[in-house]
């Protein structure tokens, strides 16, 4: 729900920004963008929270860490051959969004890693 709620309000803030003029346009991978790491944060959180092996926890976390860096680096290298005029605006844009989810990712993991431990 939360994943949801930030990627709607990241979209409503991007159009309102637009609409204001505050900047010229949206970036043209803003939603491509929004969905993959949304989609990305929440796939990865949802298995990592239903995981039953504690044992397993951080190096199945380090694994989606890697894959969905190399995943990341691949869709910024097509954002920018797809797009060069726009290249700075699109990567800046998901870099922004990077830290946004990443760091949802890790709040929420961290609750969950904490609540797990013996006291």
């Amino acid at each position: 729900m939360v994943v949801l709620a930030v990627a709607i309000s990241v979209a409503i803030l991007v159009m309102l920004s637009v609409e204001l003029d505050w900047i010229a346009a949206a970036p043209s991978y803003f939603l491509q963008s929004l969905l993959l790491l949304a989609a990305f944060t929440l796939v990865i959180y949802r298995y990592l929270d239903r995981l039953k092996s504690p044992e397993m926890f951080l190096q199945i976390y380090l694994l989606s860490m890697a894959v969905k860096l190399l995943g990341y680096v691949a869709y910024v290298v097509m954002m920018i051959v797809g797009d060069k005029a726009g290249a700075n605006k699109n990567v800046l844009f998901f870099l922004v969004l990077y830290l946004i989810f990443t760091a949802l990712e890790v709040i929420f993991l961290y609750r969950k890693i904490a609540g797990n431990r013996p006291r």
